[in-house]
Order: C-alpha cells, then sequence, then structure tokens
C-alpha cells in the first residue's frame, strides 16, 4: 500500500477515535449531570414531604392544645399565620414533586387541608372570651375526621415518596454503572488514540528520517569505497595498458609469421582473445575510476526505451527472449542519452542472462514521487523488469560492490559503473526481486516539473 493511502488511513483512524472519545466524554458528562440532578433533588426534600405536612399539622394541633380551652384572640391568629404558611409551602411544592401519582397526592392533601383547616377556624371562631372553656381535646375531636382525611393522603405519599426514592436508586445506580463504563471506554479509547496518533507520527516523520538516515549512510559508505578503489584502478590500468600495448604489437607481429592452421597460431589466436580481453578490462577499470561527466539534456524517456529496444530486440529474439514495452504518461527528464543508453543495455543483458530459456523483458516508465538528495521530489522510474530466477540474499549483500560478480567471465564492474551514473544524474538504481520470480531494476530520476506540467 502506498505511504500516503497508509498515513491517510492512520489520519481516519485518529479521527474516528477522537469522535468516539468526544462522544464518551458528552455522554459522561451528561449522565454526572443527570446524578448531580437526582441526588439535588433528594437533597431538597422532594421524598420527604409527606413528613413536613404531617409535622405541620402536629404544629397546628399544638397551638390549639397550648390554648388550654381558652380563646383570647392570640390562639386564633397563631392558627391562622402556620395555617396559611403550610397552605403556601404546599402551592410551592407542585414543581418539586416527580412522579405524576406524588403530584395527584400532593393536590388531594391541598384539598384536604383546606378542608380542614377552615372547620379548625370556624370552631376557633365560635369562641368568644366570655364563653365556657372549651377543653382542647373536645375541640380536637370536632376536627378529627378532617385531620385523620389529610394524614391518611400524607401516608399515601410516603408510600409514593418510597417507591420514587427506590427508582431514583435504581436508576442512580444504573447511572453509576453506565458512566462507570463510558470511563472505562474512554480510557480505553484515550490509550487507542494515543497509539494511534503515536504511530502516525513514526510513519510520517521517524520512519522516512530513518530510512533516509540508512540510505544515506549505505551511499556514504559505498562512495568511499567507491573513491578508494577508483584511484587504486586507475593506477593499476594504467601500470597494465603499457605491458598490454607492447605484447599486443608484438603479437601482430608474430601472427604474420605463423602459417594458419598451426598450433602456434591456435595459440597466437586464444592469446590474442585473452589480450582484448584484458583490454576491456582495463577499460572498465578506467572508466570506473574516471566516469564521464554527464552531458544533460531534456529528454523522453519512451523515446530512449524505443531506441534500446529497437537495439537489442533482435539479438534477443535469437535467444527466445521477448522485448515488451509499456508507456506511461509523456514526461521528460535531463540526462545525458548516451550514458543512459549504457545503463539501460547493461541491465537488460543481466536480465536476458538471468534467464535459462525463453521469456520476457520488460522496459516500462512510471511517474512517482520519490527521496532524492535527502528530500522528496516528482521523479520518473525507468524499469527493466525479467523473469529470471532472482537475486539470492546473499548475493543482494554485495550486488553493487566493485569486482564482485557471479559469472565466469564477468568484471564485476557493471552494475557498479551503472549506479555511479545514475548517481551522477542526481538519481538512484534500485532493485526489488523474488528468488524464482525475476528481478526489476528501476532507474530513478528526477522529473522536469515544468514539462510534465505543461503536457
Amino acid at each position: 500500500m502506498n505511504v500516503r493511502l497508509r498515513l491517510g488511513a492512520f489520519a481516519m483512524v485518529g479521527v474516528l477515535l477522537a469522535t468516539l472519545v468526544g462522544w464518551a466524554g458528552r455522554s459522561a458528562w451528561q449522565q454526572l449531570r443527570q446524578l448531580q440532578t437526582n441526588f439535588a433533588a433528594v437533597q431538597a426534600g422532594s421524598f420527604h414531604l409527606a413528613e413536613h405536612v404531617e409535622a405541620g399539622l402536629l404544629n397546628l394541633n399544638e397551638i390549639i392544645l397550648r390554648a388550654e380551652g381558652r380563646q383570647d384572640g392570640q390562639t386564633l391568629k397563631a392558627f391562622q399565620e402556620q395555617g396559611a404558611k403550610l397552605k403556601t409551602w404546599l402551592a410551592t411544592q407542585r414543581a418539586a414533586v416527580g412522579s405524576p401519582h406524588e403530584r395527584d397526592l400532593l393536590a388531594e392533601i391541598e384539598v384536604a387541608y383546606g378542608t380542614y383547616e377552615a372547620r379548625t377556624l370556624r370552631v376557633l371562631q365560635e369562641w368568644s372570651p366570655t364563653a365556657s372553656p372549651l377543653p382542647a381535646r373536645q375541640v380536637l375531636q370536632g376536627v378529627e375526621a378532617e385531620a385523620m382525611a389529610v394524614a391518611a393522603l400524607c401516608a399515601r405519599l410516603k408510600g409514593a415518596e418510597r417507591t420514587a426514592l427506590t427508582e431514583f436508586m435504581k436508576d442512580s445506580h444504573q447511572a453509576m454503572v453506565g458512566l462507570q463504563h463510558l470511563v472505562e471506554v474512554s480510557g480505553v479509547l484515550i490509550v487507542l488514540l494515543g497509539l494511534t496518533v503515536t504511530t502516525s507520527i513514526y510513519r510520517a516523520k521517524v520512519a522516512p528520517l530513518r530510512a533516509q538516515l540508512v540510505q544515506t549512510r549505505a551511499i556514504i559508505e559505498r562512495q568511499e569505497k567507491l573513491a578508494s578503489l577508483g584511484t587504486l584502478a586507475a593506477g593499476v590500468a594504467h601500470e597494465i595498458r603499457n605491458p598490454l600495448t607492447a605484447i599486443n604489437v608484438r603479437l601482430h607481429s608474430l601472427k604474420r609469421t605463423l602459417a594458419d592452421g598451426s598450433s602456434e597460431h591456435e595459440d597466437a589466436v586464444v592469446i590474442d582473445e585473452e589480450i582484448h580481453r584484458l583490454e576491456r578490462i582495463v577499460r572498465g577499470f578506467l572508466h570506473f575510476a574516471r566516469p564521464p561527466e554527464p552531458e544533460l539534456v531534456s529528454l523522453a524517456p519512451a523515446a530512449l526505451l524505443n531506441k534500446v529496444r529497437g537495439l537489442l530486440a533482435p539479438q534477443l529474439e535469437k535467444a527466445a527472449i521477448q522485448l515488451d514495452l509499456s508507456l506511461g504518461p509523456e514526461v521528460r527528464v535531463r540526462a545525458d542519452p548516451n550514458q543512459m543508453e549504457q545503463v539501460l543495455i547493461n541491465l537488460i543483458q543481466n536480465g536476458a542472462e538471468s534467464m535459462a530459456g525463453p521469456g520476457r523483458i520488460e522496459l516500462a516508465v512510471r511517474v512517482t514521487t520519490a527521496r532524492l538528495g535527502g528530500r522528496l521530489t516528482p521523479a520518473v522510474v525507468l524499469e527493466v523488469a525479467d523473469q529470471g530466477k532472482g537475486i539470492p540474499p546473499e548475493v543482494q549483500a554485495r550486488l553493487f560492490d566493485p569486482f564482485f560478480t557471479t559469472k565466469e567471465d564477468g568484471t564485476g564492474l557493471g552494475l557498479s559503473v551503472a549506479a555511479r551514473i545514475v548517481e551522477k544524474h542526481g538519481g538512484a538504481l534500485q532493485y526489488k526481486t523474488e528468488v524464482g520470480r525475476g528481478t526489476t531494476f528501476g532507474i530513478v530520476l528526477p522529473r522536469l516539473v515544468e514539462d510534465s506540467d505543461e503536457d
């Protein structure tokens, strides 16, 4: 999967987890506010209305008992004041009642209390200061029926309050359990969100920097190795070339004196072939030691691949190897066509040699974004994909080392020189391989963004 797609997926997961954390936090806050409201209702005494009415009723009876059966005007006044307070309190408690049943009972208590109050006031007003004393208990007996009606309704209200309190405790317990679950879920989501954010940051920032560091270190090590080997190769090539030239001149003179078909002439032919092989190795040394600077021009990779295909396709067809071409969008790069042609020919020949029988090599152009020179940049990849035997892991570790080869007659300089040419173009030579299925080499070059945009 593409790195941007992976980062996009992590970002979406992060947003989803953040949304879930927000939802869990909001739900937990709502549950907490509901619990606060419920407990505030308990503290306000909404489950003790009946007890308050009973206490008020007992207080009114106590006023009558303290009068000791004598009406001096103070008893009536005190009863009226306390009765009005209780009646006002009853009217203000309607909004505090939770259930409709309690509300109905409270309304009935108001009516019954009104009857009790009116009856008691009428009895007290019938007294006069000159009248004979009337026992207080007899006064209370006169309004006993009305008082009992209020008391009975208070008992029913107590039952309703107990039921409401039980429901309240049940609901509160469920809310506490739900709140606990929400807190646990929020904790898990926060941990997951933290892991997702950490992973996203690692993949977006740390991992690329780490990969870049490893790649840069490998390039530096290879360049240091190439520099030291290049110096050595230049000296060796110079010292070998002069004797080879002298031997080659004397051999040509000797061959003219030998009869064709003689064993001496055949030996001279073999020596001549080996001298040419040594000269080829020396040229490789010099090319490796002092690679020429590329003459950069704007060119289309498609045209370059077409040219290389035209050069090599007839030769490969003799070996039953098909050379296919897959062109992508029209893009341009700055490169030396001769040096790039040399690199492509080397890669195609290596791919053909890795295939034991008939097969196919595909040349392709692909547009991508690559890290070149320590930064992400628009790039073009020229791919050479074969169906050969692949590259074993032990060979991959030394694939670009100079003078390392798995061929009997190879010099081990082909891929080293190709990698140096591509690096001088500001690009990179990459590969991916699978043993038994083939190898794909990719020449990654910076893309000319201006030209591609105009196209």
